[in-house]
């Protein structure tokens, strides 16, 4: 009887397969031409995407690399000094036409708890990056140079 029973649940297995398995059971069909068209029409808009994208990783990890921690960059340790509530204390300043003031400044700081850090970018980098943009006919802003 066991034999039997093991005999009918083989051949019911079986059954289901070809019946899953046979043209007569698949509903779904490929896509049309029009379908096939405008999925490669976003394949290949999506492997433009793509090939952009990866160039400009590839290019901030170059920047990254080349100018953000190379030997000439890393960060400096700055910090305030002087009183710029009461003008008591600090560096002295002067325009060449008023009185010297007593004025706060960031100055570079070397001990272990500076105030904040700067990023200091290789300088050879930042004479590419202007000769590239004035090629480009665009103007960068380096607020932190003198203009006189």
């Amino acid at each position: 009887m066991k034999r039997f029973l093991m005999f009918v649940g083989v051949a019911v297995v079986a059954a289901a397969m070809y019946v899953a398995a046979s043209p007569a059971s698949q509903q779904a069909s490929g896509p049309t031409a029009k379908q096939f068209k405008a999925l490669k029409a976003q394949v290949a808009n999506l492997s433009k995407n793509l090939k952009s994208t990866r160039s400009e990783a590839d290019a901030a990890v170059g920047f990254i690399a080349n100018c953000l921690v190379s030997q000439n960059a890393g960060v400096w340790g700055v910090s305030e000094f002087g009183d710029g509530v009461n003008g008591t204390f600090g560096y002295q300043y002067s325009d060449g036409t008023n009185p010297t003031q007593l004025v706060t400044a960031l100055d570079f700081d070397g001990s272990t708890t500076p105030d904040a850090y700067l990023q200091a970018v290789d300088p050879t980098c930042v004479q590419a990056l202007r000769h590239r943009l004035k090629l480009g006919g665009t103007q960068l802003p380096f607020t932190g140079e003198r203009s006189h």
